[in-house]
């Protein structure tokens, strides 16, 4: 499915991740995100290694990602879908037996930061709703808003505009450049050619497992092996 793919992702950088149904674009999503191991070649975050780590792990290491299938806990409210991604000291028995003033005083502060997530991406007043009841592309900035709450430094979005309809499409596309100015790291995995032309700083073509083209928006709009891929010879 991957094979012989080599690129960077810089950091404070929306960068997009094209081609056709089949290219192997999910599955580099789930190769750097540790649910699957790669055969050879290796994983770097940071200048580190992380090919050895398992999800959880990878995830503390400071990345975080979104699913092509929504993912949220349906019959949970807004504010539990992101106070369950929060680390918590209160998940250790004895900090919880010993110490229930901290355990409190964590709880505040983690609501407090959840809803800052959520006024980022436009939920605040949905707060306490379930998320059931979030229309698709509310559902859309929960997912976006829960990767945000583990405080990672990258964020791999697996088509964050799929099937939402133009105005939600807009007001994704403000939430990642916003996000950007506030000094996070993107990497995105898109269908939508004009939301990707608008947003990215840098896109990296896939074809049959293999990265075939690395630029500019406009670079990758005229290149010839991109328009072969896409539309055939």
């Amino acid at each position: 499915a991957v094979q012989n793919c080599d690129f960077g992702v810089e950091e404070n950088k929306i960068v997009a991740l094209i081609g056709p149904n089949g290219a192997g674009k999910t599955t580099v999503f789930n190769l750097i995100t540790g649910f699957i191991k790669q055969d050879k070649g290796h994983i770097h975050f940071k200048g580190e290694p992380i090919d050895d780590l398992v999800p959880y792990q990878i995830a503390q290491e400071g990345i975080a990602r979104t699913f092509q299938l929504i993912r949220l806990f349906p019959k949970l409210t807004v504010m539990d879908n992101l106070l369950l991604a929060k680390h918590k000291e209160a998940d250790n028995f004895f900090v919880t037996l010993f110490k229930p003033g901290f355990i409190r005083h964590e709880e505040k502060a983690n609501k407090e930061r959840c809803l800052e997530f959520l006024k980022l991406v436009g939920l605040e007043d949905k707060k306490d709703h379930l998320a059931k009841n979030l229309s698709y592309g509310q559902q859309k900035l929960l997912e976006i808003a829960r990767i945000l709450s583990t405080e990672a430094e990258l964020l791999l979005l697996d088509e964050p505009v799929a099937g939402v309809n133009p105005v939600m499409r807009e007001k994704i596309r403000n939430v990642l450049i916003k996000l950007k100015s506030e000094g996070k790291t993107i990497l995105l995995i898109e269908h939508d050619m004009k939301f990707v032309m608008n947003v990215a700083d840098k896109v990296i073509v896939m074809d049959s497992g293999q990265e075939i083209a690395i630029g500019t928006p406009k670079q990758i709009q005229n290149n010839s092996k991109v328009l072969e891929a896409y539309l055939g010879r």
